[in-house]
């Protein structure tokens, strides 16, 4: 079977199909842009904004202490001070305005029963200020929470008003350069199977995160990194690559609920946790990953969690909280990307389980304007690294994707306004192409899926919660190893693809993507000599403020890893 190339055009090209990506999609539109998205898996049926929970923002129904200059320097101080100070001011600020936006376009609240918005104090927040969004009229999707379905629901309708091109099941492949530029992207329509190649004036990266390299994440299954991979290799800057942010347990531990060690006791007390209300993430992830570390795990290396107590007087809002009871029954877990999980009623008895990956805050390295360091490239949402530090309290994650979002889409179209048509080079083209269809067959008996597995496992080894020297070590000679394999497999294979392989071609896409997104985080994580927000190196307990108030900053040369440190702008906040 042979594959065809066709060739497209357009103002703005927005990789992606989150909330990012659709907020994106919008503002380039209203700017006078033509907007073409594509999407790897379905519009409103993959990314990770269906799963939101609830949302952080000093807005009216904040208490009258409260002030973005607090959000703001809750945010720095629990991302271990990292966090561009600059672009964490104008989330701040503008977060308001784009709920309020959200609301006309038809999202609701959860509220009180005088009407009025149900706040609550999550951890590590001074203030009360988080709000739980609430669909008016719920669409169909494969999977969510009542909070997220309402943004994508608000956003997806705000697309299909505008007539805004969106292309499904669409696999970024590369980004094109030509004199120094982006100028559009190669990509697999995978259902045909075609590649293709988009030009584009400007291009929004909005793929998400690259959490699926570990075994079990909470992210959505297409996050394997393409977009940051994509950049790399293109020459951008990244930054952060060293930090995911984990959570203590695959199940979830509500409020009220009870962890115990495989010796049926209570351990987190030992950890300074006295109870699970009000306790931070990274807090509670490391405490339980110390205790597993220690012994304390059953023969898996999990713990138990008992949530028998978990429906009393609970503070999560009574839509999660429902949700959550209907997904631990029927598929044992809350989060969408796990498989091979069995339900169980959460008020019957404990059940094991264990830290997960939850999603990672580094990424291509963006500025206020959410330019990259490449002209024609942008970046916005998880794609995006810099803007959080090591860690981030609950709500702003939501906020991030609409809030650059519109700020990628504002000033790509700007970009895209003055720029001149793209010129696509023909040997960076045609580069490109070799390499995917070099991908397309599984040359020398290995599998694309047997190889992903084979990253999954190492990373959940190797670059765990809690991190050494030696283990680093260990994993980044094997994720190079494989690497070095995967490079041979492909440049001695004969391109064949089979009728009906196009998702096998995505796998196989995708393994050199996750392959340089875990080298990267292996480097980094090697290189930073500390523990900050949610990472933990053994080896390295403390945080070194005089040495490690800095970011890592990692981009290619020759083919080769380099990496730079730049050290934190202290503008308006300092530990």
């Amino acid at each position: 079977m042979t594959t065809k190339t066709g060739t497209l055009e357009t103002d703005v090209l927005i990789v992606g199909g989150g909330g990012a990506g659709c907020r994106a999609a919008i503002e380039a539109h209203d700017q006078g842009s033509k907007v073409m998205m594509i999407v790897k898996g379905r519009l409103g049926h993959s990314g990770c904004t269906l799963n939101v929970g609830t949302s952080a923002g000093v807005g009216p129904w904040a208490v009258k202490e409260d002030s973005f200059f607090s959000s703001m320097r809750d945010l720095l101080a629990h991302g271990g001070y990292l966090g561009n100070q600059e672009m964490i001011k104008i989330l701040t600020e503008d977060t308001p305005e784009r709920i309020a936006e959200l609301e006309t376009w038809g999202v609701d609240f959860e509220r009180n029963e005088d009407g009025s918005i149900r706040v609550t104090h999550a951890a590590k927040h001074e203030y009360p200020r988080n709000v739980t969004f609430k669909p008016r009229s719920p669409g169909q999707h494969e999977y969510g929470y009542p909070p997220g379905i309402a943004m994508m629901d608000a956003l997806i309708n705000q697309i299909q008003k505008r007539d805004i091109l969106v292309m499904d099941e669409v696999m970024l492949v590369d980004l094109l350069k030509n004199e120094g530029k982006v100028v559009g992207v190669t990509a697999l329509d995978y259902q045909k199977p075609d590649l293709l190649v988009i030009k584009a004036k400007a291009t929004i990266l909005a793929t998400g995160s690259f959490s699926q390299i570990f075994e079990a994440s909470t992210v959505s299954l297409q996050e394997t990194g393409d977009g940051q991979a994509a950049a790399f290799r293109a020459g951008a800057d990244l930054i952060d690559m060293e930090n995911t942010q984990f959570i203590a347990t695959g199940t979830g531990s509500p409020p009220n609920s009870v962890l115990l060690n495989a010796r049926g006791e209570q351990f987190l007390e030992r950890y300074g946790i006295t109870s699970l209300n009000g306790v931070d993430k990274e807090a509670l992830c490391y405490a339980v990953a110390k205790e597993i570390k220690q012994g304390g795990g059953t023969a898996q290396g999990n713990i138990l969690v008992d949530m028998t107590g978990a429906w009393k007087d609970s503070t999560l809002p009574p839509s999660i909280l429902a949700t959550f009871e209907e997904n631990l029954q029927s598929r044992g877990t809350p989060y969408f990307s796990l498989d091979n999980t069995e339900g169980f009623d959460p008020k019957t008895k404990p059940v094991e389980t264990g830290p997960i990956a939850h999603t990672t805050t580094g990424g291509v390295r963006t500025n206020t304007k959410c330019e990259t360091s490449i002209p024609g490239l942008y970046a916005a949402g998880a794609v995006a690294g810099g803007l959080y530090g090591h860690a981030r309290p609950e709500g702003y994650t939501s906020m991030i994707t609409v809030v650059f979002g519109k700020r990628s889409g504002t000033f790509a179209s700007e970009y895209a306004r003055s720029a001149n048509e793209p010129v696509l080079d023909d040997i960076a083209v045609q580069t490109s192409l070799d390499r995917a269809l070099s991908l397309a067959v599984e040359a020398g008996g290995i599998k694309p899926k047997d190889t992903k597995n084979h990253i999954k496992a190492t990373m959940q080894q190797y670059a765990w919660v809690v991190k050494d020297e030696a283990l680093l070590n260990r994993g980044l000679q094997e994720i190079r190893d494989t690497k070095e394999i995967q490079r041979i497999t492909s440049l001695n294979s004969t391109f064949r693809v089979e009728p009906q392989s196009g998702e096998r071609w995505v796998t196989a896409i995708e393994v050199p993507n996750m392959l340089q997104c875990a080298e990267l985080m292996l480097v980094g994580s090697l290189d930073r000599k500390e523990s900050r927000g949610a990472f933990f190196r053994d080896d390295y307990p403390e945080t070194d403020n005089d040495n490690w108030l800095k970011n890592i900053i990692s981009r290619t040369l020759d083919g080769e890893i380099v990496i730079d440190h730049v050290p934190v702008n202290l503008t308006y906040c300092r530990p």
